[in-house]
């Protein structure tokens, strides 16, 4: 039977056979090549490579990270270049018998290693790193030392060595490059390749010309634009940040494999209902949930089935170009659908241009300042011009959204002023300077995009860096221009709370008390231990 891009594309599934790799003598048949070819080296494998061509006896080296994060396949890989001179565990969770546990089976690992002519690679999970730490034999004591310190962030014996998955990021923000993510990026061109090399980009030729599945071709090719790949990339980096989601290359291939096989159009696909935790997640940030004048103005008229002659151009053309399926019988396409086209097609220039006009509904300031704001953070050298570039975000966003919220229930407060609290009928509160801390900006930046550390000094005492993620950067934003934070936000507002309790301790030492009543207000001024009561405002 001849294969077809659908039986190809099978290989990307996280339930098919080619999800794991494993040390196999079985003969290579065609979807072994479709799957070489999608292969990606990554930097931790060039790494890892380095490693082992100088490893000598005695010495371990642990690939480190999730399920799903591709150790097997690089530990498989690497097997074929240096199964000579390096003995290779692939998964460490995995034991030589059934009835010997993966820790028994770790400390045979080791006794072999110790009294072995090769060094040892060995494939393994964080959490077995620790188990391991914790229930191994203690004639290891060397080996469970150096994991104990790699899993604490300390140095380790020259004798052992860590590559762990977390240090190389699949996604970051790159001020030199339209993607988020390289390795996704690289993944989605290697798939769509229009090379007579790829497999994946033949058998869809020859679907396209015979029209046997037009809507995974219609898929395929929309997969294929630049536009549409990096569109993709920044929801899976949204899932990532707002979500806080590791994104295994397991979980990347299975998400592929849905947008490109749902039942659906590939817009529908990547927002729709899906058992793909990836895509369930990408729901909440559906351009389809968007209500601007223009989207809602195109939503109504779509809806009554008033005649459009630009869109009907539009369509056509993606049509003649296998850009969309006719669904001959049915109504082409929903307005939800369309708008989700719309918004990847965005930096596309097809047919008319119909798309263009909603170019403005579609911004992202969120993501677009928070990347900003994280960079200016992570480049910050203490120069003015570091120092000036930073201003706006701590000044107009941070220290203010931080006054709002923690003046919640006292708007009427003055600038400068903290709410402390209630006694009776009278509301307290104390005169705090909350300022930027650039000092300590310089002394903690972080390597995860998940984060930035923002430093502020409460009347010259020095606080503790906050850690920002985007969603705290979210509700500041929104606290900024009139947002009440409600039960969704309960993550930010966890940190927020923290935050402006640090305040108020601070706030409290203040030699000077705001009282209101009825909206008069009394200051209580500590002097010489004698405390004094005066102007009434």
């Amino acid at each position: 039977m001849d294969l077809t891009l659908r039986d190809a594309l099978c290989v990307l599934s996280k339930a098919s056979p080619f999800s794991v790799k494993t040390l196999s003598d079985k003969p290579r048949d065609s979807l072994d090549d479709a799957k070489d070819w999608l292969y990606i080296e990554q930097d931790i494998e060039r790494d890892f490579r380095k490693i082992l061509s100088t490893l000598v006896p005695g010495e371990i080296v642990f690939l480190c990270g999730s399920s799903g994060d591709g150790k097997s396949e690089i530990l498989a890989r690497c097997h074929e270049q240096y199964r000579n001179r390096v003995r290779f565990h692939l998964d460490g969770t995995h034991s030589f018998s059934p009835r010997q546990s993966a820790i028994d089976a770790l400390d045979q690992l080791f006794d072999e290693s110790h009294a072995g002519s090769k060094p040892l690679a060995v494939g393994i999970n964080i959490g077995m790193l620790a188990n391991y730490c914790k229930e191994g034999a203690s004639r290891h004591s060397l080996v469970k030392y150096a994991i104990e310190n790699f899993l604490n962030g300390k140095n380790t014996d020259t004798a052992y060595h860590f590559f762990d998955f977390e240090n190389y990021p699949k996604f970051q923000f790159n001020t030199n490059s339209d993607s988020h993510s390289k390795f996704a990026k690289q993944l989605m061109m290697r798939l769509t390749e229009p090379s007579d090399k790829n497999p994946f980009y033949v058998l869809s030729q020859k679907d396209d010309l015979e029209q046997t599945d037009p809507l995974l071709s219609a898929n395929f090719k929309l997969l294929a634009l630049g536009c549409v790949q990096n569109a993709i990339i920044e929801n899976m980096f949204k899932v990532r940040l707002i979500k806080d989601k590791f994104i295994t290359a397991r979980a990347l291939l299975d998400f592929i494999y849905q947008l490109l096989l749902g039942n659906k159009y590939l817009p529908d696909n990547l927002f729709g209902a899906s058992d793909n935790e990836l895509i369930q997640r990408m729901g909440d940030f559906d351009p389809a949930l968007l209500h601007t004048r223009a989207l809602d103005q195109f939503l109504l008229r779509f809806e009554l089935g008033l005649p459009n002659v630009e869109l009907s151009v539009f369509i056509d053309h993606l049509q003649k170009n296998r850009l969309m399926p006719e669904f001959k019988g049915e109504v082409a396409v929903g307005a939800g659908s369309l708008i989700r086209l719309f918004y990847l097609l965005l930096d596309q220039s097809i047919g008319n241009n119909f798309h263009h006009q909603f170019t403005e509904d579609f911004v992202d300031e969120l993501l677009d300042g928070y990347s900003k704001v994280w960079l200016l953070h992570n480049d910050y050298d203490g120069s003015s011009e570091a120092k000036l570039a930073l201003r706006p975000f701590y000044g107009n966003e941070l220290i203010n959204g931080i006054y709002r919220y923690a003046n919640r229930n006292a708007p009427w407060l003055q600038k400068g002023e903290v709410f402390l609290g209630k006694s009776g009928a009278l509301q307290l509160a104390a005169p705090v300077e909350v300022k930027v801390n650039f000092a300590s900006i310089q002394c903690k930046t972080s390597a995860s995009v998940s984060r930035f550390w923002a430093s502020l000094k409460v009347s010259d005492k020095e606080l503790e860096p906050i850690a920002v993620n985007l969603n705290l950067f979210e509700l500041i934003f929104k606290l900024n221009r009139g947002y009440r934070p409600n039960k969704y936000d309960k993550s930010a507002v966890v940190l927020l709370d923290e935050l402006v309790e640090k305040i108020r301790e601070v706030a409290k030492q203040s030699s000077v008390l705001k009282i209101y009543e009825n909206r008069r207000c009394y200051t209580a001024r500590l002097d010489d231990d004698m405390i004094e009561i005066g102007g009434v405002a």
